[in-house]
């Protein structure tokens, strides 16, 4: 199936979803270059059906009953998988996960994902928030090494660190959005170990235990980026330099975040087109795991 060529009516949904990705103008763009067309297409049909079914929790346009529109996406994945889409996206998406052979838990747990968006209510605790974490990102991650025909534990384990390490980004560059928006994904117990009381997540006052708190998820994300550089296997490391890229990607990103003390109060922090796909380049070039060693020696070097 991997080499057999797409019909014309696949194709043309192929181009759909490649529209509706450059359209959203996300930093995954930055790394989808560098796979080859097929597997480029299939990034392509994976990333509309995420961009329309979190649109569906995010996009305070939308009209109509949410949670009914997202149970249709859900009979759309469905029929994706029986060969029975009719939508343009759920054509495509049908035509990668059997080409790829893309598993189904990984698409149900991104819409539970979503579906707890649509509820609402307080993220609880810490594991609460990895697991939101692990279904709005780490799916993707696997996906993505799916596509690249990567499997096993390793592989499995890169994804899902990875993952939560850039959903963690994602929190921390949107605290003050969604605050604004009514939604809170700091987890509850540690916002009252930390005393950060709600009403200053979306305010432009100062919060010294906001501040130290959002210190603490950073430090967090960045544990799990290192976890995911130890699970990556040394013998695929070229094979995943796309998801490397997206990576370095949203580290830089948290690097920036932490420079400029976590701002809040503003529009959402987000690098320049230039910037990431600069980054990008640099990870297929196969420079960025020496930039994370040399990095990595820096920070255990004593100062002084």
């Amino acid at each position: 199936m991997i080499g057999a060529t797409p019909t014309p009516d696949v194709l043309d949904a192929y181009a759909h979803c490649a529209e509706i990705t450059r359209r959203s103008g996300s930093s995954f763009l930055a790394a989808f270059w560098m796979f080859p067309r097929p597997e480029r297409r299939a990034l392509h049909a994976i990333y509309a059906f995420c961009r329309l079914v979190d649109d569906i929790a995010d996009d305070p346009a939308l009209r109509g009953d949410r949670g009914m529109l997202l149970e249709r996406w859900h009979e759309e994945l469905v029929d994706a998988y029986r060969g029975k889409a009719r939508h343009p996206v759920g054509i495509a998406l049908g035509d990668a996960v059997h080409r790829f052979d893309l598993p189904e838990h990984c698409f149900l747990d991104l819409l539970a994902g979503i579906e707890a968006d649509l509820r609402g209510g307080e993220i609880e605790t810490f594991g609460e928030l990895e697991r939101y974490c692990y279904c709005v990102a780490s799916t993707i991650g696997l996906l993505v090494c799916g596509v690249r025909g990567l499997h096993g534990v390793r592989v499995r384990d890169y994804a899902v660190h990875l993952g939560i390490a850039v959903q963690l980004t994602n929190v921390l560059r949107d605290v003050g959005d969604d605050a604004r928006a009514g939604r809170v994904y700091l987890a509850r117990e540690d916002r009252e170990k930390f005393g950060v009381r709600t009403e200053t997540l979306g305010s432009a006052a100062p919060s010294e235990p906001l501040a130290r708190l959002l210190a603490h998820y950073a430090s967090l994300a960045r544990s799990r980026y290192a976890q995911a550089q130890q699970a990556l296997p040394a013998e695929l490391a070229r094979s995943l330099r796309p998801a490397q890229a997206m990576g370095a990607i949203y580290r830089e990103l948290l690097d920036t975040l932490e420079r400029r003390d976590f701002p809040h109060h503003g529009p959402a922090l987000r690098l320049s087109k230039p910037r990431r796909v600069a980054i990008a380049a640099r990870e297929w070039l196969g420079m960025g795991a020496a930039s994370f060693a040399q990095r990595g020696e820096a920070e255990r070097r004593p100062s002084g």
